[in-house]
């Protein structure tokens, strides 16, 4: 978490509401889902957004992102940054011509109204430009939404009448006019009056996601809604450019995919900060007779969370680096699309698997979501999917650079051995794609540049956040942690080209981690994350205090009889059933 910075949830920890005591699991899942929409509203109030702020994504867009609170209940950021991100940036750049939807817009920035941002379909994900939802357009301007079958529903927005307020979407259809198709629009649909279904629109919630905070996800359909004549958000014109046309119109998706990546920070922090506590206070059996030692003493439990620190602070430098860029309106959309794609892609990556092996490190107490690291796993790969699946857009970003359609911002340090590694990895992608015979749709393609894309990507982030951690004064020994770690997640090539064996690198790690380990309770406590860190485990107290709450089943009847009884004769048992 960024040191020093006070987020505007923080106030209401202390709250009911959003006190997590580790027994807010026994609500049932509409109980929660009201208390995720109800958080959100406390946040929404308390951020104060503006239209400059969605429009211009200013510091305030980004710091709800990275808030901590998600970490307590990701459902609630969920709920804001579809709202503020998707469906209020969707409609901001349209209000100097349209001031008719002034009035709507302002009470969508209240959080009064709650916005849906309705592009996927159920048979339609990643090829979202093949979606089937129709808005036809009638000769008075009205239009007739409708679904045309049950694959065509949109999946999965948050779509039905649990958060008892008023919900409108901005819907993505088929612009149909004169029988012809006139290419992909937003349309602007009520969807709930915050007691009911509006008219012709039907929802059906999906069971809630397994580990995560649950939210009222849906497929929802319209049957023939008629819409009123300026429903469309843009052009009713036939477009020139149907593929550039809906890469404009879905723009803020690239805004969600880095936004949404920022949490890592706060669910890193989070859980390096309980597995590192739990680590310093669970005792086991010592190298001496009867001797205690902490869990902690292990390296096996040291490395997961040390390198979590350094990954912390070299993210948090990387977003400080990638914000900027992103916001720069001289730089071309696919550029800044890039530089979403590599934060998203190296951030997700050390939040996994950092997160997975602190969980494991927590032994049977990770499994359980009360200590919240299995909780912030589960967050985290929701977002892995959403606002652009990892995978997806990697692929596009490095088939795009490698047929030259433009060029990211150069290297800084030539002499760093992640440039190296990236520059050889670049050089092996470049050879197989020169040796090609088709184009980039083609199935060599297919076989051998595609797997090279994602880890590609991942590389580049790593060299990226060394020089962003460099440049911005991050803690020496942190940087070099980070460095011996990222060496080690591709530790063969640096072998197979004679840069370092395995042995110098188990070396190289080894040294950073002594460097950092005598300052763990220090770098633990720097991360702030105390008070967002409700997990029992972290001490001997609130473990106390959550046992004392669960509930409790007291023994008070007769034994079964006897089912077994030792016979009396040496070496001789009978069991009687």
């Amino acid at each position: 978490m960024t040191q020093g910075k006070t987020f505007p949830s923080k106030p209401f920890l202390q709250l009911p509401l959003f006190r997590d005591d580790g027994l807010t699991e026994q609500y049932s899942v509409r109980e929660s889902i009201k208390r995720s929409y109800a958080r959100a509203s406390v946040i929404a109030r308390a951020y104060e957004f503006t239209l400059d702020d969605i429009l211009h994504m200013s510091d305030k867009l980004w710091d709800l992102h990275a808030d901590p609170v998600s970490s307590i209940d990701a459902a609630t950021t969920t709920i804001l940054t579809i709202h503020y991100n998707l469906a209020v940036g969707t409609l901001a750049p349209l209000l100097s011509t349209r001031p008719d939807l002034a009035a709507l817009t302002q009470k969508l920035l209240n959080f009064e109204i709650v916005g849906q941002f309705m592009l996927t379909e159920v048979e339609h994900g990643l090829d979202a430009r093949q979606i089937e939802t129709t808005a036809t357009l009638l000769p008075d301007g009205s239009l007739d939404l409708n679904t045309p079958h049950p694959g065509a529903a949109k999946y999965m927005p948050p779509v039905t009448t649990i958060s008892a307020m008023p919900t409108i979407g901005v819907v993505f259809a088929r612009l149909i006019a004169e029988g012809k198709f006139y290419g992909i629009r937003p349309v602007l649909v009520s969807l709930t009056d915050g007691k009911g279904m509006c008219k012709g629109v039907s929802s059906r919630m999906v069971p809630p996601r397994s580990g995560s905070k649950p939210l009222d996800h849906s497929m929802t359909t319209f049957d023939h809604v008629r819409l009123p004549p300026g429903s469309v958000i843009g052009s009713l014109e036939e477009s020139v450019d149907v593929r550039g046309d809906f890469l404009k119109s879905i723009w803020r998706i690239s805004t969600g995919g880095l936004a949404l990546s920022l949490g890592t920070v706060s669910f890193l922090s989070v859980g390096v900060y309980i597995a590192g506590k739990y680590s310093l206070r669970r005792m086991v059996s010592g190298p001496a007779k009867g001797s205690k030692m902490p869990i902690i003493g292990f390296r096996t439990q040291q490395l997961p969370i040390l390198h979590g620190l350094a990954q912390i602070h070299v993210l948090q430098a990387l977003s400080k680096v990638a914000i900027p860029l992103f916001r720069n309106q001289n730089l071309h959309m696919f550029v800044r699309h890039g530089i979403s794609t590599i934060f998203k892609a190296t951030a997700l990556q050390h939040c996994q698997s950092t997160l997975l092996a602190l969980e494991e490190r927590c032994g049977a107490q990770g499994l359980f979501g009360y200590n919240q690291i299995v909780r912030g796993h589960a967050d985290m790969r929701g977002v892995c999917i959403a606002e652009g699946d990892i995978l997806t857009i990697s692929i596009r970003l490095i088939s795009e650079l490698l047929q030259g359609k433009y060029r990211l911002p150069e290297p800084k340090y030539p002499d760093c051995l992640l440039y190296k590694h990236e520059q050889g990895l670049w050089k092996e992608a470049r050879d197989r794609f020169s040796n090609l015979s088709g184009n980039h749709r083609s199935e060599e393609f297919n076989n051998a540049i595609l797997p090279l894309c994602r880890p590609l990507v991942e590389f580049i982030g790593h060299r990226m956040a060394y020089e962003a951690a460099v440049d911005l004064g991050v803690n020496p020994l942190l940087v070099e942690l980070y460095e011996a770690g990222a060496i080690r997640l591709d530790s063969s090539w640096y072998v197979e080209n004679g840069l370092m064996s395995r042995a110098e690198q188990h070396d190289l790690e080894s040294a950073a981690a002594n460097k950092v380990l005598p300052d763990l309770e220090r770098f633990l406590h720097d991360l702030e994350a105390a008070e967002y860190a409700t997990a029992p485990i972290i001490s001997e107290e609130r473990w106390n205090g959550f046992v004392s709450g669960l509930p409790q089943f007291v023994g008070n009847s007769e034994p079964l009889g006897e089912l077994w009884v030792a016979s009396s004769k040496k070496n001789e048992t009978c069991v009687i059933v």
